[in-house]
């Protein structure tokens, strides 16, 4: 017998639908006003009408979450430095089960921040929700050819810039970030550089808060002596967490978080690295 309760309905397919949010916006709080405004709606829904509830509620958050990646998109042209989507570190609740199950990690919702939202929109919709090509046609207001289009699209940038995305990658991220912490707390340039692939990128965002490099630091040798200069720094402590739904550290100066990490493991060594150091973005990080 089909669940016709509003309210169990929707927290059964909450987690699914606060994950894939996030993936589009790349926003702790844009995701869950996104949330909140699909229960708005959902609540008022005939439920008896709707055929199939996880469906319609995946398209419903899929364009409240493209309305969201517009006007942020419009606020970012102002941002200092490099913008980078929220460090969300596992805790164990419930919350952010899904996104943490995913193990899809900051690298892929980088690559889908830099998408259009339309695009990325539709690359979520249909990667991670499983929604039907007409159905992702009515969110992004085109037709199923056309949205067929933009996943692909959106799937070539996501293979050009991390490569086939393999089941265990987060364990090969682990490793990699292991190996790395342990040479950095080492300081020896060297052996960091040695971990990192030559044409290696790290990004850094401060959003003009803290100091954090405005531009992304490219290459093996530049990265390793940032990372010594880093570690180098009085009271920092190095603590192993999930982020997004794969391996990543948090950064302890003091008693206060000041960093989080998380990288991108390639075949060649560890392929791009994400710093988020504004504050605003690490508010709900807790010590």
């Amino acid at each position: 017998m089909r669940d016709t309760n509003h309210g169990s309905v929707f927290t059964a397919n909450r987690p699914a639908m606060m994950a894939a949010a996030f993936h589009i916006t790349g926003s702790q709080d844009d995701a869950e006003d996104v949330v909140q405004s699909a229960w708005e709606t959902w609540s008022r829904v005939d439920i008896a009408s709707v055929q199939n509830p996880p469906a319609f509620l995946s398209v419903m958050a899929g364009r409240l979450a493209l309305n969201a990646a517009r006007t942020q998109r419009r606020r970012r042209e102002t941002y200092l430095g490099p913008w980078l989507p929220d460090p969300i570190v596992d805790d164990g609740s419930p919350e952010w089960a899904a996104l943490h199950r995913d193990g899809l990690g900051q690298a892929l919702d980088f690559v889908l921040s830099t998408l259009t939202p339309e695009q990325a929109t539709a690359y979520v919709l249909r990667k991670v929700l499983d929604v039907d090509y007409a159905s992702i046609a009515e969110v992004v207001d085109t037709s199923p050819a056309a949205a067929r289009q933009l996943v692909s699209r959106a799937q070539r940038a996501v293979t050009s810039s991390l490569g086939t995305l393999h089941g265990d990658q987060r364990l090969r991220d682990a490793a990699a970030l292991a190996a790395l912490a342990d040479a950095v707390i080492s300081g020896d340039v060297a052996s960091i550089a040695a971990l990192l692939s030559p044409d290696a990128i790290l990004y850094s965002d401060g959003g003009g808060a803290v100091n954090a490099a405005l531009h992304p630091i490219y290459g093996a040798e530049k990265i390793a002596r940032f990372l010594v200069g880093i570690a180098a720094q009085p009271d920092v402590v190095l603590v192993p967490s999930i982020i997004n739904g794969s391996a990543g550290l948090v950064i302890h100066e003091g008693s206060a978080v000041t960093t989080t990490v998380s990288l991108r493991a390639g075949l060649d060594g560890i392929a791009a690295m994400y710093f988020v150091r504004n504050p605003d973005k690490l508010r709900r990080v807790q010590p």
